[in-house]
């Protein structure tokens, strides 16, 4: 027993002699800040099993704005900045939003990859948000942490919780046209690391403070030369590591003109219309065919309810959705465009992305990967999901009530073409669109959900 005591003792002070030894910001590093100065107390975390290797870089983002004058938006230039900017001196409607990040805290993942069955010890580390980045003026501390969790080489993502200690962290309110800046991430809170493979490498879990991604059509006049598109998301982190917007384009959520209005705010019930955006026609611009009006759980489908026109046009000037008078869904069933295109979505660049600036439309493996990482298997756990898919297709009672929700995906095959992701009461669907694409030629028109570029 005394050579046990003997053997432990020495080896903690062996221990100890090599951390007194390292300058204060490496021990900070080593231990993900959870030295605490005064309190005689080295928490070493535990060490990251050797067949599993955690996600870099992460982040985590904070809706929080104040602003009365922000059109004409005007795309940012340089960083991210807590400074009020006057647009025009005009007032607009007010959006008031305070992001906050509570003492019970929120659940976030972090991607893994794993190719073998442990244990993932405990680890919790701690950093300081200044005042000046938080509007009641308060500093506020701010904890990652997970606690023991076992994974299998199948297991996709961990659990962890950032909360704030002591009090809720009130993030400072940005102005819509100072707090993106031009990398699109907002203003920087704070970063806390974490190691992230078996050598004790770190990394860090960024928390941001952000105003919001205005629409690509945010302040512009539509096709019905009315500005109808003033919609502000929020970049979220999905289970699969990527970042996306949490909700679809057009969710009166995102709506700063609707009494809903709360950018962070995702549905709260696979059903929930407030969450329900617009419906695109497959490479179509943003001109205002796309919009919706939702005062309740929507009864007809996946179709719209705006008018209709039967005159082809690659350029349309109306905010109309464009048909045919025939019942033909095979490929001689014409498109809404006169010239065949399956590129206007492609890429960030391309000329119709409907997407904001530094996102686009994703591509069917980037769905694959996110329902693989989300394991969504059916349509309450694809709500449940961080993105918290949910959409049209879902009314008890109709024809349709195995579907709960249906996206646009650019599918890769051969070429860039029309695809999509449904997901039904069981199993998901992803890729070409029925019938060699001619999901693109027929009335049917579908929500969009956009992904960082």
């Amino acid at each position: 027993m005394k050579a046990l005591h003997h053997y432990f003792t020495s080896t903690m002070l062996s221990i100890c002699t090599l951390l007194c030894m390292l300058p204060t910001p490496a021990k900070a590093q080593l231990f993900g800040g959870a030295i605490k100065a005064g309190k005689g107390i080295i928490v070493i975390p535990g060490v990251v099993p050797s067949t599993i290797t955690l996600a870099t870089n992460q982040k985590y983002f904070v809706a929080s704005v104040y602003d009365t004058d922000y059109l004409p938006y005007t795309a940012p230039t340089g960083p991210a900045t807590t400074a009020t900017v006057a647009a025009n001196g005009v007032a607009d409607l007010t959006a008031n939003v305070q992001g906050t990040i509570t003492t019970t805290g929120v659940t976030v993942s972090i991607p893994v990859t794993a190719t073998g069955s442990s244990t993932l010890p405990a680890y919790s580390t701690t950093v300081t948000i200044p005042a000046a980045l938080t509007e009641d003026g308060i500093a506020c501390d701010l904890t990652l942490s997970w606690a023991s969790q076992s994974y299998t080489s199948s297991t996709k993502s961990i659990t962890a919780t950032l909360k704030a200690v002591g009090g809720t962290l009130n993030a400072k309110k940005l102005d819509i046209n100072a707090g993106l800046g031009n990398d699109y991430l907002g203003v920087l809170l704070g970063q806390l690391v974490y190691p992230y493979n078996n050598a004790g490498t770190t990394t860090t879990y960024s928390v941001r403070d952000i105003a919001g991604i205005p629409d690509k059509m945010f302040g512009k006049s539509d096709n019905g030369g009315v500005v109808r598109h003033n919609f502000l998301y929020i970049p979220i982190t999905g289970e699969d590591g990527r970042v996306w917007l949490n909700n679809d384009l057009g969710a009166n959520y995102a709506n700063v003109n609707n009494a809903s209005f709360n950018p962070a705010q995702q549905a709260t019930s696979r059903k929930d219309y407030n969450a329900k955006g617009s419906m695109f026609q497959w490479g179509r611009k943003p001109d205002g065919h796309e919009l919706r009006t939702y005062s309740s759980v929507y009864k007809t489908g996946m179709f719209m309810e705006t008018a209709t026109v039967t005159t082809r046009s690659d350029n349309p000037s109306h905010p109309y959705r464009i048909i045919n008078t025939t019942s033909d869904y095979s490929d001689s069933y014409p498109r809404w465009p006169v010239t065949v295109n399956e590129n206007l979505w492609a890429t960030e660049a391309s000329p119709n992305n409907p997407c904001p600036v530094g996102y686009r439309v994703p591509r069917g493996n980037e769905w694959r990967s996110y329902i693989q990482s989300a394991a969504i298997t059916n349509r309450d756990n694809a709500y449940t999901s961080r993105l918290r898919l949910c959409n049209l297709n879902d009314v008890d009672g109709q024809w349709w009530n195995n579907y709960s929700l249906d996206a646009w995906a650019g599918y890769y095959g051969n070429s860039w073409k029309a695809g999509y992701l449904s997901v039904y009461d069981t199993g998901c669907d992803i890729g070409d669109a029925p019938g060699a694409a001619s999901m693109i030629r027929i009335i049917t028109t579908f929500p969009l959900r956009c992904i960082q570029n």
